[in-house]
């Protein structure tokens, strides 16, 4: 039910070059989308793969309206940049199952994320934070960012691997980074939750100290064991990926998976990912449109289960 990085690149010629393309950015996204579109348009761009790259959103469009409209209005040559924030978002404002209601075209790769806590917390390994969870959890304060957001959906993740009732979670949401960690350091919050690459400094520095990562497998240079490790059968990632408006037709979808595959085939792709701290998780048509419609079934569990739905 969740995220297996896979080798990136399916052998595909190079794409029929096409007219300009449109990649639409909606705010709930997550905080990855705006770097993955840029490096995507760079790439689409240098290898003249398409015409010319437009990043933008619907102005006067946000929120739910914005994601309704785009399912609903499909625009042609324009392409969704879709994540684990908008799936849900979506499960959240009722938008329907993405899966079902556009072409999904390929997720490109994700960012794991860890779960830290102060240097001086009394927790000095995610089983002494289980413990104390699943003994009494509306006790322990949890630091993340927005409510019902990544951050959240991890802990409540976590908390259903405990077997813990995850409406009992204290969850306070954060406006950024910044604020959580000085909740930490202050011990108004006994755990936080981030993207590996945010988290990587302040690891390095000691500002906090790694209890656990999301991955399937540890990660490099991380002294954390995974979640799976910790008796918490679950994976989960800020994955970036590509979405067609509307039910395209045959030919325009095979083109832009054509696209999809070309770039993921790149040495210039691979590069990307190392410099942004992605990991490549590569899965393009029918395969992800089946994960796409199991994670959002997850979504919907994880989130009906924190009681937003």
């Amino acid at each position: 039910m969740g995220l297996f990085p896979l080798a990136a690149g399916c052998g595909s010629d190079r794409p029929r070059t096409g007219g300009p393309i449109s990649l639409f950015v909606p705010a709930q996204v997550g905080r990855q989308g705006g770097p993955f579109a840029r490096e995507l348009k760079g790439l689409i761009e240098r290898q003249r793969l398409a015409g010319p790259v437009e990043i933008r959103t619907r102005a006067g469009e946000t929120g739910a309206r914005a994601l309704a409209g785009y399912v609903a209005r499909p625009a042609s040559g324009e392409l969704m940049v879709a994540g684990s924030a908008l799936v849900d978002f979506a499960a959240v404002n009722g938008t329907g199952a993405l899966a079902e209601r556009t072409s999904p075209l390929a997720r490109f790769a994700g960012e794991w994320m860890v779960l830290v806590t102060a240097p001086h917390s009394r927790f000095r390994t995610f089983d002494d934070l289980a413990a104390a969870l699943i003994r009494d959890p509306g006790r322990l304060r949890l630091a993340g960012r927005d409510t019902g957001g990544l951050d959240h959906v991890l802990y409540g993740l976590t908390a259903q691997g405990l077997g813990v009732d995850a409406r009992r979670l204290n969850y306070a949401a954060f406006p950024d980074l910044s604020h959580m960690l000085a909740a930490l350091a202050e011990g108004s919050a006994v755990a936080g939750v981030g993207g590996s690459t945010e988290l990587a400094a302040p690891i390095r520095t000691g500002q906090v100290r790694p209890l656990a990562v999301s991955s399937t497998d540890r990660l490099d240079g991380l002294d954390a064991p995974t979640l799976k490790e910790s008796g918490v059968r679950t994976h989960y990632a800020n994955w970036s990926g590509l979405l067609g408006a509307g039910r395209l037709p045959e030919r325009e979808r095979e083109r832009l998976l054509d696209l999809c595959r070309a770039v993921a085939d790149m040495p210039g792709w691979e590069e990307a990912c190392r410099a942004n701290g992605w990991t490549p998780m590569y899965l393009d048509g029918d395969d992800f449109r089946q994960w796409l419609g199991t994670e959002t079934r997850r979504a919907k569990s994880i989130l009906r289960e924190l009681g937003f739905l």
